[in-house]
């Protein structure tokens, strides 16, 4: 049998639960092409990205792949979470003087 727990305050969840999904992934405008980016030669371009890598052995690249994000939640965190889902209210509490 799966035991859940809320994935904010760790409270163990029995009946009801609630199932918070995301995806984070990059921006793509097609409005944004303009026709000399059409016409480059971007196989060359990887080509000298690949060399660049090779010789500087500098291989990360931009995180550029979509995430999945799942949370299992208890009421209370839902509506916590419902009214302030990027966590701005929670920063906010953060100021500091200017001492």
């Amino acid at each position: 049998m799966l035991h859940f727990s809320c994935d904010i305050c760790g409270q163990h969840l029995r009946d009801q639960r609630y199932v918070v999904r995301m995806e984070v992934y990059p921006a793509f405008d097609a409005e944004d092409f303009s026709e000399e980016d059409l016409e480059a030669d971007h196989l060359q371009e990887i080509s000298e990205s690949i060399q660049k890598m090779e010789t500087t052995g500098d291989f990360d690249l931009d995180d550029v792949e979509s995430k999945r994000l799942r949370f299992d939640l208890c009421s209370q965190c839902r509506q916590k979470f419902l009214k302030d889902p990027l966590g701005r209210e929670a920063l906010r509490w953060l100021n500091f003087s200017e001492n």
